[in-house]
């Protein structure tokens, strides 16, 4: 976990020496034609939530401060947000018919059950701890549908998804201003 940490502050650290160390047009003219198209942006953020959170979301948040494109800063971050949960809980359903339809979580396999076991008995704080740090949420929710974990507790531990999404965006607001 720590090592998600450091990423992310070397991807935020670097947003901002390259905003401070080039110009506008620079910058306009390396990442225009992605930096300019919401819809572009907006495809690569669903992208990266369904396929386990590729690219963090602070980049997405710098970009909606940056840009406006969105709207208001904060009502954009609850976008993201609801898409990032919308994507967990997808991952999450997409487990359970995993659970399911799979032999192998099914068979006797002493290696698989031990994990399964575990995620069955943590599962539900592995999903707060993916939720609020850089550990990728929609690979522990594919988890959590696979391991059975229960629906309910779910979709209330995944919530925090959307508080971290707020403050991290009030931090970066901080930081920007």
């Amino acid at each position: 976990m720590l090592k998600g940490f450091l990423y992310l502050g070397v991807l935020v650290v670097l947003f901002f020496l390259i905003r401070k160390s080039f110009t506008e047009q620079e910058r306009l003219e390396w990442f225009g034609t992605i930096y300019n198209n919401p819809l572009l942006v907006m495809s690569i953020f669903v992208g990266s939530e369904v396929l386990f959170g590729i690219i963090p979301p602070e980049i997405f948040m710098l970009w909606s401060l940056e840009t406006g494109w969105m709207g208001p800063y904060f009502l954009s971050i609850g976008l993201f947000s609801f898409i990032s949960y919308a994507a967990g809980y997808f991952n999450f359903n997409l487990g359970l018919l995993i659970n399911h339809k799979s032999k192998i979580l099914k068979s006797s396999n002493k290696y698989i059950q031990k994990y399964l076991d575990l995620f069955k008995r943590y599962g539900a704080f592995m999903v707060i701890v993916a939720s609020i740090s850089p550990l990728p949420f929609s690979l522990i929710s594919l988890l959590g549908g696979a391991a059975g974990l229960d629906k309910r507790k779910y979709i209330l531990n995944s919530l925090f998804r959307i508080l971290r999404y707020f403050v991290y965006a009030y931090v970066l607001w901080l930081i920007q201003t």
